[in-house]
């Protein structure tokens, strides 16, 4: 089982996204690609596993990240810390599923149509829906990446559930920092409500 660990992370290197690197070292997981998403400064180098991108968006970040051959792909926020053995908990899952660190209810004041869908401070997508859903859509630019995901996946018959990885979720959502970030946000909000004009959004 090859499982690849895709973090992507704009500055706070030294307080956030470093230590959780070191966290999944030290837990083994050594097969990780960090995306620095246009960091000023830019990331060191840290063994090799830093990849500098343009700035883009999450879902577009990850997608760089997720070439090459994997059985897993573990979508990480760089906002968390590794605590225990991650593998020992993926072997436990299912290849028909994808797993997140808890169960979406409502998100961002959606309404109406909503599938329930797993929250993404970390996503597990497993090869065969990689291959079959494809990528994540790069203009959810801002927000709705791991919605619009779970929606494709549950239209072509794929679970959802949560797993509970030995991953915590620091809550530090670093991308809200951004000064574009809103208008951005909205952006990507119109564009989900027109891909699915069944869920309306409250006004």
């Amino acid at each position: 089982m090859f499982v690849r660990v895709c973090i992507v992370g704009i500055d706070h290197w030294q307080d956030i996204t470093k230590p959780f690197a070191d966290s999944l070292q030290k837990h083994n997981l050594i097969s990780m690609v960090i995306i620095d998403n246009a960091s000023t400064p830019p990331y060191p180098d840290y063994s090799q596993r830093v990849m500098r991108v343009e700035r883009m968006g999450y879902g577009a970040a990850l997608n760089k990240g997720a070439s090459g051959n994997w059985d897993w792909l573990l979508c990480c926020n760089n906002d968390c810390l590794c605590t225990g053995d991650v593998f020992k908990e993926i072997k436990t899952l299912r290849p028909d599923t994808i797993y997140g660190n808890e169960w979406k209810y409502s998100y961002d004041g959606m309404q109406d149509g909503l599938p329930a869908v797993v929250d993404s401070a970390y996503l597990l997508i497993p090869r065969q829906i990689w291959n079959d859903v494809g990528q994540f859509d790069p203009q959810m630019d801002a927000a709705f990446e791991e919605v619009d995901y779970c929606i494709r996946a549950i239209d072509k018959g794929y679970r959802l559930d949560v797993a509970h990885l030995p991953i915590v979720h620091l809550n530090r959502h670093t991308r809200r920092e951004l000064a574009d970030y809103n208008v951005r946000w909205r952006m990507t909000r119109d564009y989900f409500i027109g891909k699915y004009p069944a869920r309306k959004a409250v006004s």
